[in-house]
This record gives C-alpha cells, structure tokens and sequence, in this order.
C-alpha cells in the first residue's frame, strides 16, 4: 500500500527566475502556486513544507495550516539535506512550484522507486530521446543523505 508517507515540499528558494520569493503565492488556475502542491500531497501523504529566510514571510498562512521546517536558505542542495535531516526517510521531495502534477502520478512514481534497489529514485521527464529530472525524488530510509 502506497500512500501516508511525509512529503517534503521544498519552498526556500529566492525565486530568481520569477523575480522574486513571491512566486509561491501566485495564482494559477484560482489558486496559489504552493496551495495546490499542499493540497495535492495532502492526499497522499503529510506534507512538510520547508521555507526559508526567502519565503518564510510570504508562507505564514500555509505554516498556520501545515507543518513547516525552516531551513537556513543557504541553497536548493544544502536546505534539502538539512529538511532530511529534521523529517528522515522514507520521503518524496516535492518543488513547490509543480501545481500541474497529479496525485495519481505521484502514487505511481512512489510505487516504483519502492520496488527499485536504488537508495534514491528521481523521476524524469523525456521528450525527443532527452530525459531530465524535474525535482520530484523518493528517498529510502537508508543510503541516502
């Protein structure tokens, strides 16, 4: 059975493409960006929010609703290892700015990262024989972190 686990949403970053830490806050769709990705792990499993320096300010009202972990901002790297650090493992790793992912996929992907040997599985995205990761991950109790 798949599901009930903690899921790290990683919600620190300086927004720099976006212009600003703000981004989580922006609408898509009727509603905010780091509302829909709570919303969507809230179905699977607990989600954990990590915020930042950065955000921590623009994150308050989900931090009055959901747990969060503040981490120094130091980094995308560097704030993860200390979230595993505080949650522990078995976790999924969310970015919080993924609104269009579905639970039914996220599912999917843990069922798949249980059955394999890796300590760590990461899901991809491939179009035209190219694959990259998009930031979702599944970290197994041990060997990683």
């Amino acid at each position: 059975m798949v599901g009930g686990f903690r899921i790290i949403i990683m919600a620190g970053g300086v927004g720099s493409r976006f212009g600003g830490p703000h981004k989580l806050v922006a609408e898509v769709c009727g509603e905010r960006l780091i509302e829909r990705v709570v919303r969507i792990a809230s179905s699977i499993g607990e989600p954990i929010v990590v915020v930042s320096p950065h955000t921590k300010k623009y994150l308050e009202g989900i931090c009055a609703r959901h747990r969060c972990i503040e981490t120094r901002g130091a980094g995308y790297p560097e704030d993860l290892y200390e979230a595993l650090s505080k949650v522990g493992r078995p976790v999924l790793i969310l970015p919080g700015d993924m609104p269009f992912i579905s639970a039914d996929i996220l599912v999917d992907f843990v069922r798949r990262a249980l059955k394999a040997t890796e300590p760590i599985a990461t899901m991809r995205v491939c179009r035209n024989n190219v694959c990259e990761a998009i930031g979702v991950s599944f970290a197994k109790a041990t060997g990683w972190g």
